[in-house]
């Protein structure tokens, strides 16, 4: 990953993802699905595990900018064998500067607007995949957030409210991309 300017952010290459891993792997689904029944959601084993991380949301998201999409990696703490999670259409990347709003295409691997299962092993860090359109060469500083929140589901913890973190500098999620590749 080359340096970035105030002005322009540096694209990546598609060719730069090539080799990780980032479908997770469906064990079960349920033919009723029901996003207010927990024992309906689908499951799926975690794409891979990484080295521990800062809970920081920044510290913890490594961006790949191409001409063709945004590839936003989020890592998470396994907090139990058995975790949910979801991923909301609403989610976005807006530039900080215009406010454009960049709203998630696809959650690899896992439906958007579905809660689901991740099975691992609690205190490993795993990662999802979010894939957005393609930010603008003049791009350099983004906010991320989401404009609804998934719902309380009774037997369950709860979700938590997080807010838009704003202005991170784009560069500095491209130079966490090691922590996803382990170079």
């Amino acid at each position: 990953m080359m340096a970035q300017s105030d002005k322009h952010i540096h694209y990546d290459k598609e060719s730069d993802l090539e080799g990780i891993e980032m479908e997770p792997q469906l064990l079960s689904m349920h033919e009723n699905y029901d996003p207010m029944d927990y024992a309906t959601w689908p499951s799926y084993k975690a794409a891979a595990t990484v080295a521990p991380q800062s809970r920081d949301l920044v510290q913890s998201t490594a961006l790949w900018c191409t001409k063709k999409a945004t590839y936003m990696f989020t890592i998470y703490k396994v907090h139990w064998d058995n975790m949910y999670f979801s991923s909301s259409s609403t989610e976005f990347i807006r530039d900080s500067k215009t406010g454009k709003k960049y709203y998630i295409k696809e959650h690899v691997g896992a439906p958007l607007d579905v809660t689901y299962w991740i099975k691992g092993h609690e205190g490993d860090y795993i990662y999802s995949v979010g894939i957005y359109p393609p930010l603008p060469k003049n791009c350099t500083h983004i906010d991320i957030g989401q404009d609804t929140h998934p719902e309380y589901v009774p037997g369950t913890t709860g979700w938590s409210k997080s807010e838009v973190i704003k202005n991170i500098p784009v560069s500095q999620l491209q130079a966490n991309q090691y922590k996803i590749t382990g170079r």
